[in-house]
């Protein structure tokens, strides 16, 4: 008959470890169990045998049958206490059964995180968009800013350089008022407050723009760190998926591990359960062995209470992880220590089969429980990686949402704040540029005006000049023609007088009126 399977002290690898980069493969059993065939144990005997075979097989059961029944049940106890290992089995499964529902659902939130991710980047990538194009929209008014602050200043320096002439040109005396005193300039005859009036529109008008561009430019640093932050929480969430070393030093397992390692652990789950079946069958074959001795159960019964007894006075002093004291009551009941039936007869041929295979089994039963064990200590450490990993799968998963729920607060600032912020900035600054444009026109017509009243101040005193030497060369004429009136009467009156003293004896005195006229166009003349 077949007996335990084959069993190893050396555990196997419980996680994955840079030593070992294969998953390790729980122990298959290499023979079959104890009972594969139990119902061999009990079948009728070959119909014949030879003379000497029936010899040496008689020889063969008086050396079984002188097997002490302490002996046996001894096997008994040890037997029913590797039993205990059932609560290892069943934790073994649970670990199994809970690393698969974890799998289960870190896949699940893996696609989600993933689909989340893929989500805001998409996102993100539309706010970077919205994000230039503020970008441009502020460059466009920065430019026009520089422009607009070089065209004023060389407007500005020309009207000033007009001015300075206005300012320096001093208005000559004859163009002033009589009783003015001191000296004046050009620029004393016009309203220079109109220039300062310009001024101060322009100054108001450069100082929208100013703040205009101050507000926009909070609103372009808020809004990259608002993106910043997001870019930070994603790369945070993302480093979430590589969690640190497990605190037993082994390294936590990768996605494409970890199918390998589930398997791994449920082929351990299996072989734990294979073990203990082949514990219970075990422990079946030693009660009918102790049933078929005789006084084996009376001595099992009795060897049990002492166990049990003996395992509760050192329970409060002792704390380990033996396993307990059992007992085989509802096994062997009460009863059949004092019942005349309590002795089971047995077949010898099936007796000695039967002891045979208890007593070569009953060395292996600690090898069997240490095996359980140690399967149960691989596959603990491989949930607690497998948890590990899970955790950092579910912590990633609430990151993403938190940057999806950041995601969503940016989306509303990006349509309430900042878009309309670069509206606002848009507005204002074409409203300014307007203004802005009509106050340096209305310069630019003061300077003209300027130069065309320092031009016309020069064309004045070229007039001037042009009459005082048209007055002198009217004067010279008058003068010279003075003269010669003068010479002219002169030389009448000389005449005169000589016309007089030749016939002013002989004419009458009515005609002397002729006198009267001559001396009348004489005078109109020299007027």
């Amino acid at each position: 008959m077949a007996s335990f399977p084959s069993h190893s002290h050396s555990p196997s690898p419980a996680g994955l470890s840079p030593e070992n980069d294969n998953n390790p493969q729980p122990r298959r059993s290499s023979r079959t169990s104890l009972h594969d065939a139990p119902a061999a144990a009990h079948s009728s005997r070959p119909p014949s045998r030879d003379p000497e075979d029936e010899a040496a097989h008689s020889s063969e059961i008086n050396t079984d049958d002188d097997v002490p029944v302490e002996v046996l049940v001894k096997h008994l106890l040890a037997a029913k206490q590797s039993l205990s290992s059932m609560t290892l089995v069943l934790r073994a499964n649970d670990l199994a059964t809970s690393a698969r529902q974890m799998h289960e659902e870190s896949v699940i939130l893996s696609a989600q995180t993933e689909f989340l991710r893929h989500g805001i980047l998409e996102e993100m990538r539309i706010l970077q968009q919205v994000r230039r194009g503020m970008q441009r929209a502020y460059d466009i008014g920065t430019r026009d800013f520089k422009q607009i602050i070089r065209d004023l200043d060389t407007i500005n320096k020309r009207l000033e350089n007009i001015m300075d002439i206005l300012r320096n040109t001093t208005v000559e005396s004859v163009f002033r008022q009589p009783g003015e005193e001191g000296p004046k300039c050009l620029l004393d005859f016009i309203d220079i407050k109109v220039v300062e009036q310009v001024r101060d529109a322009l100054k108001v008008s450069v100082d929208e723009l100013q703040a205009a561009k101050t507000s926009f430019d909070g609103d372009l640093l808020r809004f990259d760190t608002d993106l910043r932050t997001l870019t930070d929480a994603l790369a945070a969430a993302a480093s979430l998926a590589n969690p640190p070393d497990t605190t037993d030093g082994l390294y936590p397992p990768d996605q494409r591990s970890i199918p390998s390692l589930l398997s791994t652990m449920s082929e351990g789950s299996h072989l734990m359960a294979e073990h203990l079946s082949s514990l219970t069958r075990h422990f079946d074959m030693c009660v009918t062995a102790v049933r078929t001795t005789e006084g084996g159960a009376a001595l099992a019964r009795r060897r049990a209470a002492e166990a049990t007894f003996s395992s509760s006075t050192s329970s409060s002093s002792h704390h380990h992880h033996e396993l307990p004291a059992v007992s085989i009551s509802g096994i062997i009941p009460s009863q059949e220590t004092t019942s005349p039936s309590s002795f089971e007869p047995m077949d010898p041929l099936d007796r000695h089969e039967l002891l045979s295979i208890v007593l070569r089994d009953a060395s292996e039963v600690d090898d069997v429980v240490a095996d359980i064990h140690t399967v149960l200590s691989q596959m603990t450490a491989s949930h607690s990686s497998l948890a590990s990993f899970f955790s950092s799968v579910r912590s990633r998963h609430a990151a993403t949402l938190s940057c999806f729920a950041l995601l969503e607060e940016i989306g509303a600032r990006v349509s309430t704040s900042y878009i309309s912020a670069e509206t606002e900035f848009v507005a204002r600054w074409e409203d300014e540029k307007e203004a802005i444009a009509e106050n340096a026109g209305r310069m630019e017509e003061l300077q003209r005006f300027y130069e065309g009243y320092l031009d016309a101040y020069d064309g004045l005193v070229l007039e001037v000049k042009r009459r005082k030497q048209v007055e002198e060369k009217i004067e010279g004429v008058w003068k010279k023609a003075r003269r010669e009136v003068d010479k002219l009467v002169e030389a009448d009156k000389r005449d005169r007088e000589y016309f007089r003293l030749e016939v002013g004896d002989y004419v009458p005195a009515d005609l002397g009126g002729m006198r009267g006229v001559i001396r009348k166009k004489m005078g109109k003349k020299r007027e």
